[in-house]
């Protein structure tokens, strides 16, 4: 009994001393995993989706328990709860779907060929599918990757350095789903991830630690890809790809001139969602 005790103390020990790198390795593990078994023995599609997609949550509320127990959790849940922002970062946040719309509609009115929405498409299918497009990625990520990583990291390097770290580390989170899904060129998406990373950086930042927000941006960004170029079909994929990389480069530009690399804000040291002391 003394062993486990010891065994677990000091499984305790580095998960305290090394939070960060635990919940990458922990969020890795479980997504790695759920794709396994969902190869190998073909798990119910619910158990692999919890796992898989909701990988960096679980793994963000164990460590965080470990840290500091149903506090920490609170603390690090509460992000869901700043929704009260200004009308801007919702603005912001719905530009990255806003403007591909209008693009498709501009290419659909000017003769381009589009693929045309999916056979099963009904107002009712939509719906679902908008719903499983918000909870795949949005909610079940944020918690973990803007909640947990973002303010650990951006305690010891910059806004911008963090966001393109968490930029790199969340696109390949995202390899092992390429054996069992369809999906953006890799080569495409690490660009864009890193991209609208940080993007989100620069909205958490300016709104106190809002998830509701990041989830916003997560999800504005995912609807270009699922429905503009997917479910609807407005856009042939390479089209959405090209067109969509050639928009949010000045959006990115523009972001990070203004606002600066270092905090990707102008708010004081004391509004930012992070301490610097904390190494």
């Amino acid at each position: 009994m003394n062993g486990i005790a010891k065994e677990n103390n000091l499984f305790i020990r580095i998960i305290r001393k090394n939070p960060l790198i635990t919940f990458f390795v922990i969020s890795y593990l479980l997504i790695i995993i759920s794709v396994i078994l969902r190869i190998f023995i073909n798990i119910h599609f619910a158990l692999y989706w919890v796992l898989s997609a909701w990988s960096p949550t679980i793994s963000a509320i164990i460590i965080s328990g470990v840290i500091g127990g149903w506090s920490e959790i609170k603390k690090l849940l509460s992000g869901f709860l700043r929704w009260k922002v200004s009308i801007k970062w919702y603005l912001a946040a719905f530009l990255l779907f806003i403007v591909p719309l209008i693009f498709a509609g501009f290419y659909i009115l000017f003769g381009g060929q589009s693929p045309g929405p999916v056979p099963d498409l009904t107002i009712s299918t939509f719906f679902i599918y908008l719903l499983f497009t918000l909870l795949s990625g949005p909610l079940s990520e944020e918690a973990g990757w803007r909640g947990f990583a973002l303010p650990r990291l951006q305690s010891r390097f910059s806004a911008l350095n963090s966001s393109i770290i968490l930029g790199i580390i969340w696109a390949c989170w995202h390899i092992p789903l390429h054996f069992v899904e369809v999906r953006m060129p890799f080569y495409i998406f690490i660009i864009l991830n890193t991209v609208i990373s940080i993007l989100m950086t620069w909205a958490y930042n300016n709104t106190k630690g809002s998830l509701v927000i990041t989830v916003l941006f997560h999800f504005s960004f995912n609807f270009g890809g699922a429905f503009i170029a997917g479910y609807l079909g407005l856009l042939p994929l390479m089209v959405f790809y090209i067109s969509g990389s050639i928009m949010i480069i000045p959006y990115l530009i523009i972001v990070v001139k203004y606002a600066g690399p270092e905090k990707l804000s102008r708010k004081p040291d004391s509004e930012m969602p992070y301490n610097k002391s904390n190494k």
